[in-house]
């Protein structure tokens, strides 16, 4: 039995590789890492030091999206890399100039937070190298030889990165993103699941909520992705297109995975016989298999894997005839269920049937000469300069902090650390977030992960044969370090420090002195990075929280005018789904505001987390009857013959959602940024299905209660 258990761990390991493949991008940064560091003791150069520290940040990037992207963050790093130790190396010389420089180039690393996941990986390049060029002054001749090093190791990690995807096929990173939608549908069927268990734990509704927010920002990582393509729609349109359709199929596979929850949660409060229970059970068991086998399709495209998502549809279709057999499956709620399996079913064929046909070609053959000349092409830098300066006021004051903290921070260093106190204002700048409770928590893992880290690695260089000690602590310590980077902070800090205390030490630069001054300024820096989220331009979740939720609310009266084409004007010009994204993000916006409201050491009123808990839930469910209502349009199926005019209750819903957002703009802390335009129109004409109008009838109960919740 026990090792039944240690080969299921190894083959959930295996499979949690394939989904986020962390070591790959471990295993990159440290062969870029440990070649330079072999040859700085092979030559005893100590000029090598700058050469790793170029490789290791080079490689430190995350590559994603197409090999021309991946290829501009592979540049754009190396650019860096040598601009910044030059204006390092030359400001070192008055330290009074290295100070002040610190203030401009905080504040753009902090506004390259605009930028995404990427962004921050170039702004750590950018802050690193200015701060250890700072630190050790030169002279002018030899600012020559270290830039030299410099270029030299970000040449080695490039070559290293070009390789790690050259041999991938060139439409992986878009599968990839679309088999984390059927990945995130996975997670939520588990739960939906398991609530039919009778030896399983029932979820709560925030659970639920959850595993829907991972739905929606897997759906938006593939948007993200798919926008970053733009420049190279021309090369490949038909499997763009393709790709395109199969993100679309797992996108609404979803819509019917929510609505399948919703109806389950409702149909188990009824009295329902044990047979029923359990045949019901394994009908969702068997959904959930399917989302699986669907992921893991899109991750490997392996024919094994269509063979497995057949035989799991053929036993879904003989479940689902057998659920017939119970009087149950009379009720309307399952039904429905039943209705959207069949969507659910259908959605997986038309996906599979996308995409099953397409052959790739590999990544590094994808480009003519001039379409690899045109990598670099002027309007990719105009576009990431329009982001880089959207100056919103949360990013600014964000950056505006950390600017002035690490500014500060870099001064107390020279004075009081000037051989290795950079770390001070590394760490403050690695520390600050947009939000004070997001500060603290990362403030107190990375000095936890810290003060581990330096005393295991001293222990280490205590042990015999240090130089093979050294050799593996930069060796692992690369690999474990981007392996836990977004697992868990605690251990990532703490291999970062094993991996510099075994990097420090080849240059024989490490000692009790330089362990415990790191440990003194890391704390320092978590510290000030701290006081400096409660003290300037703070971003309060108490005060942030009631725009917010009127955001969402305004999103949803905005999604429900344009679904009954009151917006007639602007069906022209948007699809359905761009309103149902902003109405989703504004949802999950405001439930993130909740979280950290609720952690944020301040005194509030007993009940008002409560209250906006409430106020949330309502709102999501209302944004869920529009998705179910749009759901009957989109299905594809013939419309019943048979329709309802639904004029009277959609009046309702109008006004009901003209008072809510009056009522919004009455409370003092809340200020609305939307144009106060919503058109009025007949809708006599409108005429729905039977379904259509349950979900107009449920949006019109949840409305109602939002309504009745905000007054109080």
């Amino acid at each position: 039995m026990p090792i039944n258990r240690q080969l299921q761990t190894l083959k959930d390991r295996l499979a949690n590789e394939i989904v986020e493949p962390a070591w790959g991008w471990g295993f990159r940064v440290a062969i870029s890492v440990i070649v330079p560091v072999i040859a700085s003791i092979v030559s005893a150069n100590p000029n090598y030091f700058w050469m790793v520290i170029s490789a290791e940040t080079v490689s430190i990037v995350e590559l994603k999206g197409s090999a021309g992207f991946r290829s501009r963050l592979l540049i754009a790093a190396v650019i860096f890399s040598i601009l910044f130790t030059l204006i390092g190396s030359v400001a070192a010389a008055n330290i009074w100039l290295a100070v002040l420089l610190m203030f401009p180039i905080a504040l753009g690393c902090g506004l390259m937070k605009n930028l995404g996941d990427w962004g921050l990986g170039l702004a750590i390049n950018i802050y690193l190298f200015y701060l250890i060029a700072s630190a050790h002054a030169v002279p002018l001749p030899v600012i020559g030889e270290r830039l030299y090093f410099v270029a030299l190791g970000g040449l080695w990690a490039t070559c290293i990165g070009v390789f790690s995807f050259s041999f991938l096929p060139q439409g992986k990173p878009y599968r990839r993103t679309i088999g984390n939608i059927w990945k995130a549908v996975e997670h939520l069927m588990l739960l939906v699941a398991n609530d039919w268990d009778p030896n399983s734990k029932k979820s709560s509704i925030r659970a639920v909520y959850l595993k829907e927010k991972e739905i929606r920002t897997a759906i938006d990582a593939a948007l993200a992705l798919y926008g970053q393509l733009y420049d190279e729609k021309k090369q490949q349109p038909e499997q763009e297109k393709k790709l395109s359709y199969a993100r679309r199929c797992a996108s609404m596979a979803s819509l019917q995975i929510i609505s399948i929850a919703n109806n389950a949660a409702i149909l188990f409060k009824q009295p329902l016989s044990e047979g029923f229970i359990l045949q019901m059970h394994t009908i969702l068991k068997v959904v959930e298999q399917v989302s699986n086998r669907m992921a893991f399709y899109f991750y490997t495209r392996k024919e094994e894997e269509l063979l497995l998502i057949q035989s799991r549809l053929e036993r879904l279709s003989k479940f689902r005839a057998n659920l017939y057999t119970f009087e149950e499956s009379r009720m309307p709620e399952c039904e429905r269920i039943i209705r959207h399996i069949n969507r659910f079913t259908n959605l997986v064929e038309l996906s599979i049937k996308t995409v099953s046909t397409e052959k790739e070609k590999l990544m590094f053959s994808q480009y003519s000469l001039m379409q690899t000349l045109n990598i670099l092409h002027p309007k990719h830098l105009q576009y990431n300069i329009r982001q880089f300066l959207n100056f919103d006021n949360l990013t600014l004051r964000y950056a505006l902090r950390m600017a002035i903290t690490a500014t500060l921070g870099l001064g107390i260093a020279q004075i009081y650390f000037p051989h290795h106190g950079y770390w001070l204002p590394l760490t403050i700048i690695i520390v600050s977030q947009p939000f004070f409770g997001a500060t603290l928590k990362k403030g107190i893992e990375r000095s936890i992960g810290t003060i581990a880290g330096v005393i295991l690695g001293s222990l280490i260089m205590l042990l015999p044969y240090s130089d093979i000690s050294r050799h593996f602590m930069v060796l692992f310590g690369a690999t474990l370090m981007i392996y836990n980077l977004r697992k868990n902070y605690s251990w990532a800090a703490f291999f970062i420090t094993i991996f510099l205390i075994g990097l420090l030490s080849a240059e024989n630069q490490v000692s009790t002195a330089v362990l415990l001054e790191r440990i003194i300024v890391t704390a320092l820096g978590a510290a000030l990075a701290v006081v400096s989220g409660f003290l300037l331009f703070p971003s309060w979740d108490k005060k942030l929280l009631p725009n917010y939720l009127g955001k969402a609310i305004i999103a949803n009266y905005k999604y429900y005018q344009f679904l009954l084409g009151v917006r007639a004007a602007e069906q022209q010009l948007k699809p359905w789904v761009v309103y149902k994204i902003a109405a989703e993000s504004s949802n999950s916006n405001a439930f993130d505001s909740l979280n950290r409201y609720l952690t944020e050491p301040k005194y509030r009123t007993k009940n008002i987390g409560a209250a906006y808990f409430t106020a949330i839930t309502y709102n999501i469910r209302i944004t869920r009857e529009l998705n179910a209502f749009v759901d009957e349009n989109e299905a594809g199926e013939a419309i019943p013959a048979v329709q309802i005019p639904a004029d009277v209750l959609m009046r309702q819903v109008d006004e009901l959602f003209r008072k809510t957002i009056q009522l919004l703009k009455g409370i003092p802390d809340i200020t609305l940024d939307e144009d106060g335009k919503y058109p009025e129109m007949s809708y006599s004409a409108i005429m729905v299905t039977a379904q259509q109008k349950i979900n107009l009838e449920r949006l019109h109960i949840e409305l109602s209660a939002l309504y009745a919740s905000m007054q109080h």
